[in-house]
């Protein structure tokens, strides 16, 4: 059975995937199929919320790691427990949160997402580390 540390892991997953695809059509439509479909060795100008876009998948794949680590080694050590829920809870939202202020561009409050998913990350490890 899969815990809800590995479901949100399973949402995260799905959140990394749409960043890197969320800006295709927009550049797409200034750049042209041919240039989607090939290797992109010239890059035209974009609009700054696509370039947001994909800076924010690169940020995404930073905690990654570490969340997929955690969240493995609690369903390997059987510590699933509301706190670490709760951290699972924190992570992904703040995550998501990070993701859509990056993406429209408001910075001190994107910075405040990014901790609350830290935030997320120590709930998570605290059982491990006991």
């Amino acid at each position: 059975m899969m815990t809800f540390e590995l479901k949100v892991m399973l949402a995260v997953s799905f959140l990394y995937w749409f960043l890197g695809h969320v800006g295709v059509p927009t550049k797409t439509r200034i750049a042209g199929l041919a240039w989607n479909m090939g290797n992109r060795e010239s890059q035209p100008e974009f609009p700054a919320w696509t370039e947001r876009a994909d800076r924010a998948q690169r940020n995404l794949l930073e905690s990654l790691p570490l969340y997929f680590a955690l969240a493995i080694c609690l369903y390997a050590q059987g510590l699933s427990n509301g706190y670490t829920q709760l951290g699972a809870w924190l992570f992904l939202g703040g995550r998501l949160a990070h993701a859509l202020v990056f993406i429209v561009g408001i910075p001190v409050v994107r910075t405040v997402a990014y901790g609350v998913s830290i935030a997320g990350l120590i709930l998570m490890a605290l059982p491990l580390l006991a």
